[in-house]
């Protein structure tokens, strides 16, 4: 485990968690897997997770070492018929009714591309979570269109959030448990979607994630976020922009987020890598906290899975990039 968060139910603009930094973080190196991946995801994204594998073909999934999401520590989770958000495989797991429950958003690209990100519900005033990527293909560089000096990437967001979600595929807790059992929760969750340019000059990339929502657990008559609940409640989040981004030489990025028009805070970091034949493809992941006044001691950790614009696209994002 490297950070963990507290977790307590919050009203919408209520704050509720009291004082005190819940943080704790515990150096442990990067996964590495020799011979099979060309990325090292950054510790601060990594977080809890060793890595994910996502065989698209046959929707499996496997989690290697998230804390107390079950044994072995190698985990294949269940896949989820309808998808929790747009452009992902939604994947949960769970062991028994008093053990945590994760869930996972999963997405891949030809040429050795996924990303994930995995996120446990609150228990015992703490969750788990991380985000992964990997290419194992070798990288090609994109190509700009005729006259152009960059390439626009666009696609769809998915996050988990240390505070409760509603309740879809938890476990059925037996009759008889004491009311002030401290029952796993599933988390919460953020959907948006993205768009990045990277400039192929000078190998910088930024870009924004938007029309993002979080989707938590809702007490139907006081309208606040509430643990035990069936009923999804939604809140809009701030939008994210991506600053100060760099490519390296192998396709790798890095930078950091900023809530859009609050200029000079940092409110957490992205990596990730492009790849696919003709570099048509990026994935990677976030961390970002308290961004959000609505909120107290939010975190968050997503996935990006983007496509490279073509001149046949009908997203109003790409057919504005190849305009003069």
């Amino acid at each position: 485990m490297k950070r963990t968060a507290a977790v307590c139910a919050l009203a919408l603009g209520v704050t509720a968690c009291g004082d005190g930094n819940p943080f704790t973080t515990v150096t442990t190196p990067v996964a590495q897997t020799p011979d099979t991946t060309t990325t090292e995801v950054p510790s601060a994204i990594l977080n809890d997770l060793e890595r994910i594998s996502f065989d698209a073909s046959n929707n499996t999934l496997t989690v290697t070492g998230l804390t107390q999401d079950g044994v072995p520590l190698v985990n294949e989770y269940r896949h989820v018929a309808t998808s929790f958000v747009d452009g992902f495989e939604t994947f949960t797991g769970q062991n028994d009714p008093i053990g945590r429950h994760a869930t996972a958003f999963v997405a891949s690209r030809e040429g050795g591309l996924q990303a994930g990100v995995v996120m446990t519900g609150g228990q015992f005033n703490r969750f788990f979570g991380g985000s992964f990527f990997e290419r194992t293909g070798a990288y090609e560089a994109p190509v700009a269109p005729d006259a152009a000096f960059d390439v626009t990437y666009v696609g769809n967001y998915a996050g988990g959030l240390n505070l409760p979600g509603p309740l879809t595929d938890r476990f059925p807790v037996a009759p008889g448990v004491d009311v002030d059992v401290d029952l796993p929760q599933q988390t919460a969750y953020v959907r948006g979607l993205m768009f990045v340019n990277v400039d192929l000059n000078d190998m910088s990339i930024e870009g924004e994630i938007y029309n993002r929502t979080g989707v938590f657990g809702m007490d139907p008559a006081t309208g606040q976020i509430a643990e035990n609940s069936t009923t999804p409640g939604f809140l809009g989040l701030p939008d994210l922009v991506l600053i100060d981004g760099s490519i390296d030489n192998d396709g790798g990025f890095t930078g950091m987020l900023e809530v859009d028009g609050d200029v000079g805070n940092a409110v957490g970091e992205f990596a990730g890598v492009i790849g696919g034949p003709g570099g048509n493809a990026i994935v990677g992941g976030t961390t970002v906290a308290e961004y959000t006044d609505l909120l107290e001691n939010e975190i968050e950790y997503g996935v990006f899975v983007l496509d490279q614009c073509q001149v046949t696209d009908t997203d109003p994002i790409c057919v504005n990039s190849f305009q003069p």
